[in-house]
Parts: structure tokens; C-alpha cells; sequence
């Protein structure tokens, strides 16, 4: 399990206004909103009927559905990010393996430039200044961004410097991709808004 923490101390700035509507409460079937006062930015919605959950607004959308006989209530799922002292928690690789819909991995800049100068660390003893080659061609380049896949790949593939070259590993090699800052984002919503109804039912009950 991790928490992400660049990732949650966004959400915890982008939503310190917030408040919850209730749109919808019947069991199983819930619509509840999370938005500012002005109701404008990094707004989300909490969507659940048996056995799915959205979660959709600003920062994209992701639908989740696990059967089985203890997530009827997805809710229930999810407040597994909610540990007994309060603290809020993210589970985004188990999660993800329950999401139906919305791409929650992407192309991770800081992972292919790790794999470059790991690569380039591995070539220096052979080939003395590959790391500085690797430095100016690559990743310091003014021609070449690894900022996008197409780009990264472009770079390797103009790469030279006397016998070295550098291939671009295939996927099933190595994957460059990561969780989407908008998935962790959006999981990080789903339990602060759990949180925020389950203390609201809470207070109505007292």
C-alpha cells in the first residue's frame, strides 16, 4: 500500500473548501457531490449502486465493480483506506485491478529516465563517457523531450556515441508506465468523501 504523499498533499491544498451535497441517499443507491462553495474547481462526484462505484468529476472519471458476497456496498471496499485512527489511505494497485473504466496508468517520464541512466551507469565502464553522452543527447537534450513516450523513443533511437546505441526495451520487457496523477487523485477523493459521509450519518444518528 502506498499513500503517494506528493499526491496527497495536493488533494489535501485543491480541496480544503469543500463541503458534501447529499443528491441521492436510497441503501445501495447513493449521488453525492464534493465541491467549494463556488462549486467550480476539483469538483467530485461519489456514484454507487450494488457492486460499482464512480467516482467523476474534475480530475476524470473511473469506474469500479467487484462481485463478491462482502462488496455489495462499495463503500464498504473502500473504507479500507480508512484505518482505525482516522488516517486516510490509498490502495491504488489492488484498486485498479477493480477499475472497469477510465485509464489509470500512463507514461512515467521519471521511470524511463531512471532506466537511461541506470543504462548509461552499466555502459560507462566499457565505454568511457557514455554518461555524459547519455546526459547531453538524452536527458538534458534541447532537441529530444522524454516528457511523452513517442518523444522518449525518438531520443534512444537517434542515440550514438562511437559503438554504444541504446534500444528501447519492448513492452513486455519493461514498462515505463505509472499511476495516472488523476487516478491517485481520484482514489484519494473516494475515501476523503467516505469519510466525510460516514462522520455526516454519524452526527444525523447521534
Amino acid at each position: 500500500m502506498t499513500d503517494y504523499p506528493d499526491i496527497a498533499a495536493r488533494f489535501a491544498r485543491d480541496t480544503a473548501d469543500h463541503r458534501m451535497t447529499v443528491l441521492h441517499d436510497d441503501g445501495l443507491y447513493r449521488h453525492l457531490r464534493f465541491a467549494p462553495l463556488d462549486n467550480s474547481l476539483y469538483w467530485w462526484d461519489l456514484l454507487t449502486w450494488p457492486y460499482n462505484l464512480i467516482v467523476n468529476g474534475s480530475h476524470d472519471s473511473f469506474h469500479f465493480c467487484r462481485f463478491g458476497p462482502d462488496t455489495e456496498d462499495m463503500l464498504v471496499f473502500f473504507r479500507s483506506g480508512i484505518w482505525r485512527d482516522g488516517s486516510q489511505h490509498i490502495n491504488p494497485g489492488y484498486w485498479g485491478e477493480k477499475v472497469r473504466a477510465g485509464e489509470f496508468k500512463s507514461w512515467s517520464e521519471p521511470k524511463f529516465r531512471a532506466w537511461v541512466t541506470e543504462e548509461a551507469a552499466a555502459l560507462e565502464a566499457r565505454y568511457p563517457g557514455t554518461v555524459e553522452a547519455v546526459g547531453r543527447q538524452i536527458l538534458h537534450s534541447d532537441e529530444h523531450s522524454t516528457e511523452y513516450e513517442e518523444t522518449a523513443r525518438f531520443a534512444c533511437n537517434q542515440f550514438r556515441f562511437g559503438e554504444v546505441t541504446l534500444r528501447f526495451p519492448d513492452n513486455w520487457d519493461l514498462s515505463f508506465e505509472d499511476f495516472d496523477w488523476r487516478y491517485l487523485w481520484q482514489c484519494h477523493a473516494t475515501v476523503a468523501g467516505i469519510a466525510q459521509y460516514d462522520a455526516a450519518r454519524k452526527q444525523v444518528a447521534a
